[in-house]
């Protein structure tokens, strides 16, 4: 595996699962500094192109995709990341780079001229694959996560609920108060363990691996609504 990719196991749990999971990890993972116990909002906005490639890509199956999205913390204006996500067969790779609250403002405008002025990787392949075929925003995705890192290797463990959607409010980006409609139902938690090294087997069992069915859970086909 390059050194740059990482894999990722997903499954839904419910509440009790979540609790049991959460003893069984103390004293072994770390929290992330960002959860402060209640965990943190994670706010995204997913661009998509006017064939809605993103979206048919991952439905499609197709092997190699990408997503492009911005994404908050706790509706903070700083930092705000500019991201491409990338699947290769089974692996991951996530490219981001910062960019200004107005910089952000002008990409969901449509007006990304901007980015040539950048001088960092990320924001040329995004300027370059948005002027090819022109990109629009697409979703707000909203929710709650906990996160953990097991330090020896920085396995990371994550745990999503409350993933609701907005599909039209682009411009309240950076509001409280957007008005979301659920995406999942409320008893369902999304798991995620995330590792650029093989898990070792005690580790599997204090996650309980075994005992989930693994899923190919896209909180962005989820969060859209296409017709026909």
């Amino acid at each position: 595996m390059h050194k740059n990719y990482r894999n990722e196991l997903k499954y839904y749990i419910n509440h009790i699962d979540h609790i049991k999971l959460l003893d069984r990890m103390k004293g072994i993972f770390v929290e992330d500094t960002h959860s402060k116990d209640r965990g943190y909002l994670v706010r995204s906005l997913y661009f998509d192109n006017k064939s809605n490639n993103s979206y048919y890509h991952k439905i499609a199956g197709v092997s190699d995709r990408q997503k492009y999205r911005i994404r908050i913390y706790d509706l903070n204006p700083s930092p705000i990341k500019l991201e491409i996500k990338s699947k290769r067969q089974t692996y991951i790779h996530k490219q981001s780079v910062t960019i200004a609250q107005d910089q952000a403002r002008r990409l969901i405008e449509g007006d990304y001229r901007f980015l040539a002025q950048h001088d960092h990787r990320t924001a040329r392949l995004v300027l370059a694959k948005f002027s090819q075929d022109s990109f629009h925003p697409a979703v707000i995705i909203d929710y709650f996560r906990q996160a953990y890192v097991y330090p020896e290797s920085g396995l990371r463990v994550t745990f999503d609920r409350c993933l609701g959607k907005n599909e039209t409010s682009f411009s309240h980006f950076f509001q409280s108060g957007l008005d979301l409609n659920p995406v999942i139902d409320s008893k369902r938690i999304i798991m995620e363990i995330k590792f650029s090294q093989p898990i070792p087997l005690w580790i599997k069992k204090i996650l309980q691996v075994g005992s989930f069915e693994s899923c190919a859970i896209s909180k962005y086909t989820l969060s859209r609504y296409i017709e026909g």
